[in-house]
Formats: structure tokens, C-alpha cells, sequence
């Protein structure tokens, strides 16, 4: 059946058993999840620092029959995750903050700001702030990926609106694509649209805006959970199925941001990254992420305090730490 969003956009409302994850060969025998077995200790308190106001930003909803799923209904796909190696390819994940402290990673945890970044006019370009998970190489094609956070990417949404994005690859991105057209993320919520735009969105010298993204691995099932929001409202899961270097942890954990710079006419794009504005600027006028914490092996959710700091084009893009009384703000900008 046919459905609208909270946004007024058309969804079809597919039986949950008979959505297009299952067209993947790899889930053939695939045992649906209703539910995951355990949460992460500490997933349902979300602390804020004491002295920045903040509000929440909700993502479009559709109001599905029990035991089916909203799915969008522009079938169209689009793969900007090309290999870095791709001599047509000047963009990358710019910038990036990474923890250190241990090779085993079972899920992450971050807010993140919302912004509605300009993209350079006919660039077929994109602008992202996401979280990463991930095992393997590039070099030897073996590389898995979860990716969840928002993006502006028109040649998807026909609009300049962020929206939710998921994204996952199993080998190195020679596959794969957003959202749950490609065969693999698996939704069990009959109300949020992946893919749906997100609002309110935060403003310069104005009120912030910001979701809260949680994944998981599930120590029972083997499968990774995806929630958002001050709630940690279940979206669905990546089936262990599809994954070969992920599918017993991730190796990197990543929180950032990321453009697609085509340097048509020989120059940078003007597409911007986060706010727009570098972080030198502060709170409320450049992007940030904060409460940064992963999953240990106890299924337990742990603060990160070591980082590395990684950015491609310093330019054009930086990154900035700042302490508040109890969290930890991460922050990456272009001009």
C-alpha cells in the first residue's frame, strides 16, 4: 500500500518479511530479528553539556500498518563511494577524528549537529556528516562498512534537504549504495523513513539542532542495530550475512564529515562541509559532533578520550576539540 510522510512524500508500505533486503542471496535463510537481544549498557542516557542549549531534530515518519515498513517510494540509487585510488575522484572524508585505544570495536554511539550545507550549483555533489564502522583493506578488497548520519545529496532526492542516509559495502565499495533499495539493511520500524529529511536543521548564531545515532553489534545474532534519537528509536539491522571483515567486529571507528569535490574549472568546490564555517568560529556557528562512545566486547558503552586527528585538506576543512563540563565536542568546517 501507499503511504505519506510526515513531509508529504510518497511510501510504500512493504510487508516487513517481503522488503527488498531479502532479495539478497546471502539472507536466503535469513531468521528475521524483531527485536535485538540486549541493549548497550548506558544507551538510554544521553548526557548534554550543562552550559550549550540544545534541541533535538526528528526525522521524517510514516505511519505504516503493523508488521510492514515504510520504504520511499524513488527507487533511485546513486554510488559517490568510490575507491580512493579513483584519479576522477578529489573528495574524501574531510575531516575525521579517530579513537585509538583498542583494535575491537562492537558499536558506537555520537550526536550529531544538523545543517543544511550549499552545495556548488550543478556539480552533482554531496555533503555528509556520518559515523563510520569498518574492517579490512582497501588494497586487498576486503573492506566492510556500516555508515549512518545525514547528507545532501540532490541526485538521489531531487532536494537539498539532509536527510537520514545508511550505507554499507563488503568489498571495498566496489559495491553498494544508500538507504534500503540495495539488498542488505534489514528495517523492523513501521514508522521511520530512511532517506527521510530531517528538520529542524540548525542556524548560524542560532539554535543548534542535532540526533543521536547509536549501532551496535547484537553478541547473540551476530546482526548490527541501528537506533536514533533521544529515545534510541530501532530502525533495523545489518544481518551478519553480509558482512566478511565486520562480522565479528569493526577494527575503526570514525566520526566526521565528507564532500564529493569534483574541482570542476580547475579549483575546489564551493560545496560546504558541516556549517559552512571553520571551527575557530565556536559553538553555534560551526558543525560539531559530541558524546563520542563505543561499545566494548561486555557490550558496554565507553567515553572516548583518545583520538586522532585526520584531515585530508586543511585548506578547506579543520577539526577542533572543546570540553565542556561532560562532553566532549568534535567539530569540522569549510569556507
Amino acid at each position: 500500500m501507499i503511504s505519506l510522510s510526515s513531509e508529504g512524500e510518497d511510501v510504500d508500505c512493504y510487508d516487513k518479511m517481503k522488503q527488498p533486503a531479502f532479495d539478497n542471496p546471502l539472507l536466503k535463510n535469513h531468521k528475521f530479528q524483531e527485536m535485538p537481544s540486549e541493549f548497550p549498557k548506558g544507551i538510554k542516557t544521553i548526557q548534554k553539556g550543562k552550559r550549550k542549549q540544545t534541541l533535538e531534530s526528528h526525522i521524517s515518519f510514516a505511519k505504516c500498518p503493523h508488521g510492514t515498513v515504510p520504504i520511499r517510494s524513488n527507487n533511485a540509487t546513486v554510488n559517490h563511494r568510490k575507491q580512493p585510488d579513483s584519479s576522477s575522484y578529489q573528495g574524501g572524508h574531510e575531516p575525521i577524528w579517530k579513537p585509538q585505544t583498542t583494535p575491537k570495536f562492537y558499536g558506537t554511539k555520537a550526536i550529531v549537529n544538523v545543517w543544511d550545507p550549499e552545495l556548488e550549483k550543478g556539480a552533482e555533489e554531496m555533503s555528509i556528516s556520518q559515523i563510520w564502522l569498518a574492517s579490512g583493506e582497501y588494497k586487498s578488497g576486503d573492506l566492510n562498512t556500516i555508515e549512518a548520519g545525514w547528507q545532501v545529496l540532490p541526485q538521489l532526492y531531487n532536494d537539498t534537504k539532509p536527510r537520514l542516509f545508511l550505507f554499507w559495502t563488503s568489498n571495498a565499495y566496489r559495491t553498494g549504495c544508500y538507504n534500503v533499495r540495495c539488498a542488505g539493511f534489514v528495517q523492523t520500524s513501521s514508522s521511520i523513513v530512511v532517506g527521510g529529511s530531517i528538520s529542524p536543521v540548525s542556524s548560524y548564531g542560532g539554535s543548534q539542532f542535532e540526533i543521536a545515532i547509536q549501532v551496535w553489534k547484537d553478541r547473540e545474532y551476530g546482526n548490527w542495530w541501528l537506533s536514533l534519537g533521544s529515545n534510541n528509536e530501532l530502525v533495523g539491522y545489518w544481518p551478519a550475512e553480509i558482512f566478511t571483515t565486520l562480522a565479528d567486529h569493526a577494527s575503526v571507528v570514525q566520526w566526521g564529515g565528507e564532500v564529493v569535490n569534483w574541482q570542476r574549472f580547475g579549483r575546489h568546490t564551493t560545496t560546504q562541509m558541516g556549517s559552512g564555517h571553520f571551527p575557530e568560529e565556536g559553538f553555534g556557528k560551526s558543525s560539531y559532533f559530541c558524546n563520542l562512545e563505543t561499545v566494548d566486547i561486555n557490550n558496554s558503552l565507553q567515553p572516548v578520550q583518545e583520538l586522532k586527528r585526520l584531515v585530508t585538506n586543511p585548506a578547506y576543512y579543520d577539526v577542533k576539540d572543546l570540553y565542556t563540563e561532560d562532553t566532549f565536542f568534535l567539530r569540522g568546517a569549510r569556507i
